[in-house]
C-alpha cells in the first residue's frame, strides 16, 4: 500500500519527488500540499488567460525536497518532460517550489528568455520572499505568477482581468477642471471673444445657443467611459473567476535552455 501511495504522489519512500515519476495536474501541481484552495484558483485562472490570449503556458510546481539536486537542475528537467509552452515557440515557464529545502527556481523557455530576461524574473522571485518567509506559500506564488503573466501578456498588448498582486491598477481619470461649471474649450472660446470682440460678441453667443442647452445637451453625464472597443469597467480586487475558456488541455511539448533565475529563503 505505501509503494502505491507514493506512486501516486511522484514520490519515493524516502519522501523526495522524483522528476520521472511526476505527471502534470494541470498548471497548478501542488506536490507539497502546501497552497490554499483561493491562491490555487487564482493562479490557476491567470495561467488559462495567459495560455488562451497570448499563446504562453505558465506551470506552477511545489514539491517536498530536492534530494541533494539543485532547483535549477530539477526545473529543467522536469520543464522538459512535461514541455511546458507551445511546441516550436518554447514560450513557457515554471515556477518550482521546493519547501524543505526552502528553494525556488523560475525556469523560462527559449521564446520567452527576450521578454523575462534573468535580471527580472531574479527581481520578481525577490519580492516574493517576504511572503515566503512567512509560509504564505500560496500568496508567494500568486504573486510571482502574476507578474510574470502580466509582463508576457503586456508584451503582446494585451490586458489580463485578473488583477495582479503588487501592480498598482491604473489611476482613476478626474473630471477636467472648470470655472463656474463651464468646461475649460469653452471657457477659451469666451475669453478670446471678449478680447478681441467686446461683451456683444459673448451675448450674441448665448443668444444663439443658449447656455442651458449646451449643459443639457452636451455636458457630463456621469458613468463609465465608453471607447471605441467598450467601457472600462475599473479595477477589482478579489477573484473574478474562470476566464471562460475550456480549462487545462496539457501542455504544448515547449522547451528550455536552463534560462531563469532562482534563490533561497
Amino acid at each position: 500500500m505505501a509503494i502505491l501511495l507514493s506512486a501516486a504522489s511522484g514520490r519515493d519512500l524516502a519522501g523526495a519527488e522524483k522528476v520521472e515519476q511526476l505527471s502534470p495536474q494541470g498548471y497548478v501541481n501542488d506536490f507539497a500540499g502546501v497552497m490554499d484552495t483561493e491562491s490555487r484558483q487564482r493562479i490557476t485562472a491567470v495561467c488559462e488567460e495567459l495560455d488562451q490570449k497570448a499563446d504562453a503556458q505558465l506551470a506552477v510546481v511545489t514539491i517536498h525536497t530536492l534530494e541533494g539536486d539543485t532547483a535549477q537542475d530539477f526545473a529543467n528537467r522536469l520543464f522538459q518532460k512535461w514541455g511546458v509552452g507551445p511546441k516550436g515557440k518554447d514560450r513557457g515557464v515554471m515556477v518550482l517550489l521546493a519547501v524543505s529545502d526552502r528553494q525556488y527556481w523560475t525556469e523560462v523557455g527559449y521564446g520567452l528568455e527576450p521578454i523575462l530576461p534573468d535580471g527580472k524574473v531574479g527581481g520578481f522571485g525577490r519580492q516574493m520572499l517576504p511572503l515566503l518567509r512567512q509560509g504564505q506559500y500560496g500568496a508567494a506564488l500568486l504573486q510571482i505568477a502574476s507578474q510574470i503573466a502580466f509582463t508576457v501578456a503586456e508584451d503582446r498588448g494585451l490586458a489580463l482581468t485578473q488583477p495582479v498582486p503588487g501592480i498598482a491598477p491604473p489611476p482613476a481619470e478626474s473630471p477636467a477642471p472648470s470655472f463656474y461649471g463651464i468646461p475649460p474649450a469653452l471657457l477659451n472660446i469666451l475669453v478670446l471673444l471678449l478680447i478681441f470682440g467686446g461683451w456683444r460678441f459673448v451675448a450674441l453667443l448665448f443668444a444663439l445657443f443658449g447656455w442651458s442647452r449646451y449643459r443639457r445637451g452636451r455636458g457630463y453625464r456621469g458613468g463609465s467611459w465608453i471607447g471605441p472597443t467598450g467601457g472600462w469597467g475599473g479595477w477589482g480586487g478579489g477573484y473574478s473567476g474562470s476566464s471562460g475558456g475550456g480549462g487545462f488541455g496539457g501542455f504544448g511539448g515547449g522547451a528550455s535552455g536552463g534560462g531563469g533565475a532562482g534563490g533561497s529563503w
